[in-house]
């Protein structure tokens, strides 16, 4: 009942002489503890949760959050809890340092973020631009090329990618789908069950292509912005794609990575030469004291 509902959108009822099909349009998050409340990373995932892959598929985005246990971690997490209680009323409460005035990065509360969703969901319908739909395609031919993902790749794969580009648009508040939209929405599933090469990307037939992220142990920090340019630049890269990314957002991710802005040239077709530079950055991640991982603050050292 449940495939066919997410599916065909529709339920279909005969009972009591009552014969009808009513609409079940909405949004399905679900949750759940994987069989023997162990997760099993030597087994499927279809084995792990004891629902089919047909069913698995229809689910645009699946995070595997594996609380495994490590001491540092969780001595870390406790202390932080803690910190908190012991500060204020609760482990929610916030820490008033400044002065009474309210941080320019202050969280919007939950009343404006509704109002926000509902606005940009009424009055945004976006379509794809010639360069995101560019990216979705070449991203959805490269995980199909590969037998050894997570989940089987199909053509709802790439509809799930088209459709969370449009709400990121929608969330951007924009009308038309963009590259930066397309690159969201390609982090996003490569943090997934959709990733490439699966959860651990072992099992991919390029080792170098992967780019997956564990959510348990990956954050945003305080160079968010340009964590998400050095993404975008390594997964253009790999699609041959980089001279479609604007100029000024090369420069800032190609000096973070170790550059100079004078070499940003890709009508010179002198991108080949990066490549062991932008896979360095991976040896050059830092981890910090809750375990979270995050690209170094400066140009990476090679000595």
């Amino acid at each position: 009942l449940l495939p066919f509902c997410i599916q065909q959108q529709t339920l279909s009822v005969a009972k009591a002489g009552i014969v009808c099909k009513l609409n079940c349009r909405a949004t399905i998050i679900a949750v759940m503890n994987p069989r023997d409340c162990l997760y099993d990373n030597n087994t499927t995932l279809s084995r792990n949760t004891g629902l089919g892959t047909p069913l698995l598929s229809r689910f645009d985005i699946i995070f595997k959050l594996v609380d495994t246990s490590d001491a540092s971690r969780d001595s870390n997490i406790t202390t932080y809890l803690l910190n908190r209680a012991i500060q204020g009323s609760g482990y929610e409460c916030g820490i008033d340092d400044h002065n009474g005035m309210k941080p320019l990065n202050e969280p919007w509360p939950m009343d404006k973020l509704r109002a926000y969703i509902s606005i940009v969901k009424d009055q945004f319908d976006p379509v794809l631009s010639d360069d995101a739909a560019l990216l979705l395609e070449k991203h959805y031919e490269m995980c199909r090329m590969t037998e050894n993902n997570t989940l089987p790749v199909t053509v709802r794969f790439l509809e799930s990618m088209i459709r969370l580009s449009q709400a990121h648009a929608r969330l951007m508040y924009r009308k038309i789908v963009t590259l930066e939209d397309a690159v969201a929405v390609v982090r996003i599933m490569e943090c997934s069950a959709f990733a490439y090469g699966g959860f651990d990307g072992t099992d991919a037939d390029d080792v170098h292509s992967v780019l997956y992220l564990d959510p348990m142990t990956v954050d945003f920090c305080e160079t968010a912005d340009l964590d998400f340019g050095v993404f975008e630049y390594k997964l253009l890269e790999r699609y041959g794609m980089v001279d479609r990314m604007p100029k000024d957002k090369r420069t800032k991710a190609f000096e973070y990575m170790g550059g100079a802005e004078g070499h940003l040239d890709p009508g010179a077709n002198e991108w080949g030469h990066l490549e062991n530079r932008v896979r360095d950055v991976r040896h050059e991640v830092y981890q910090d004291h809750y375990g979270r991982y995050h690209f170094p603050p400066g140009p990476p050292s090679h000595n």
